[in-house]
């Protein structure tokens, strides 16, 4: 197993459950000191992004731009992600069971923009998460004009 460069700041920041700007630039310093990201530090990376609900602003730009980096142009063939690392990232990021956040819908979209062919795999999940974007505005709009006809809601129960 690669040893990781951040695996104590990850942890560190979990347990806090919090990411500051200084967290961000930090990562950022320490990934920069020894060349690409490897396999241990891109899963370290996806679990503070699934176990961390408190985000600097700084935190998205940067783990897409990890992520994509890793995937898409440090690895060969170059501009490739194959099924199975989209597998991995989907489960990992445990999008199944807890959903897409802000960051990983913006790296599944560019992972699908980047990639030569994507897979069919990162094809589908963006269509699932469109679509369930969709519903979730819809369901917003309906309570919102529930709430501007107050007789339409009573009638509506």
């Amino acid at each position: 197993m690669t040893k990781s460069r951040i695996r104590s700041t990850t942890s560190l920041l979990i347990e806090r459950q919090k990411v500051e700007d200084a967290d961000v630039e930090r990562l950022r310093d320490l990934l920069t000191a020894g060349g690409g990201l490897s396999a241990v530090e891109a899963g370290d990376l996806v679990r503070l992004e699934r176990h961390v609900r408190e985000m600097s602003g700084l935190w998205l730009p940067f783990f897409v731009e990890q992520m994509a980096t890793y995937f898409i142009w440090e690895r060969r063939p170059t501009g490739h992600i194959s099924e199975p690392d989209i597998d991995w990232l989907i489960f990992r990021l445990g999008l199944d069971s807890t959903g897409a956040t802000p960051s990983t819908r913006a790296l599944l979209t560019i992972l699908s923009e980047e990639c030569v062919d994507p897979p069919l795999a990162l094809k589908r999940r963006l269509d699932a998460l469109s679509g369930a974007r969709a519903r979730r505005e819809r369901q917003r709009e309906v309570a919102a004009m529930l709430s501007i006809y107050p007789l339409a809601a009573a009638h509506a129960a």
